[in-house]
């Protein structure tokens, strides 16, 4: 099979689209794609630092690496919660040959010097509950504290299509007036979050990860294994095969229904003064019921 743009041998075929491309013109593809998010969906403006929350594997470091190449002023971040370490060597040598910069947050003296299992298991809540809590909180407080304005992820489109269908079969209606590529910033502590990988698929992230030999972790986290994202996954890739592009058909679809949403009216956490829907923070809560277990 040839290269849609040039004579070459192509590396990868995309039925979604109904091409494929040679490794160059499957890396013009691939930062085209997340140049045309960020427009789309209004992600990052000019002069707005970005930090991108880089956790070790193929999609954060990918985009990493993308938003470096289109020259967007970013970071990157990991953040230590004691659910393993990605290569931590290799991803600050990328940093150094990318020009940009990668900092380590141990998070446990945010955490009482424990890490999340110990954490869950202590407060008896699942440790995907426990753990995007703390990363959500954690994350937006330092973007804060550090001066930048956005705060970038690597959810592709297969994270989020399966986030929208079990959304959608659990009417979970909250989850759904919220699932947008991008999250404004609606107070002075609460950054813009954005997803530039939305029109990329897992297929096309870890092609763009392989072919510009970035260092990532392929390990997958031991508290996923029972996930019912998994099983919605396999759902729409069964479907995708039958009918290319159902995924992106979806989630486009999806934006246009929900787009009209009022955004989420927030308040300040009567402890920590970051922003909250209620009158304590679901991060605050987590610490005062830790430190009652503790006897603290």
């Amino acid at each position: 099979m040839k290269c849609k743009k040039c004579s070459q041998t192509a590396v990868i075929h995309l039925p979604q689209h109904n091409v494929a491309y040679c490794e160059e013109h499957f890396n013009d593809y691939f930062l085209n794609r997340v140049q045309k998010a960020i427009r789309k969906y209004s992600m990052i403006e000019e002069n707005e630092r970005v930090l991108v929350a880089v956790s070790g594997g193929k999609d954060s470091v990918s985009l990493w690496h993308a938003l470096v190449k289109l020259n967007y002023n970013c970071d990157a971040l990991f953040l230590d919660t004691g659910l393993g370490t990605p290569k931590l060597e290799e991803l600050d040598q990328l940093a150094k040959k990318v020009g940009s910069n990668f900092i380590v947050y141990d998070a446990h003296e945010d955490l009482m010097g424990l890490d999340i299992p110990k954490i869950a298991k202590i407060l008896k809540r699942p440790t995907c509950s426990v753990c995007g809590n703390v990363r959500r909180y954690l994350m937006n407080k330092f973007a804060v504290e550090n001066g930048y304005d956005v705060l970038a992820t690597g959810h592709n489109l297969d994270d989020e299509v399966s986030f929208l269908l079990g959304n959608l079969l659990n009417w979970q209606t909250g989850y759904l007036a919220r699932q947008s590529p991008t999250l404004p910033k609606t107070h002075e502590k609460f950054v813009k979050k954005i997803k530039p990988l939305v029109l990329l698929t897992e297929k096309e992230t870890y092609a763009y990860a392989l072919i510009n030999d970035l260092p990532f972790s392929e390990e997958k986290c031991p508290f996923s294994k029972n996930a019912s994202s998994l099983l919605y996954k396999r759902v729409l890739n069964e479907i995708e095969m039958a009918q290319p592009g159902t995924k992106l058909r979806f989630y486009a679809g999806a934006q246009e229904f929900f787009k009209e949403k009022e955004p989420v009216q927030l308040r300040e956490c009567a402890v920590c003064g970051y922003p909250t829907t209620e009158e304590v923070c679901s991060f605050c809560k987590m610490r005062e019921r830790l430190k009652n277990a503790l006897g603290e």
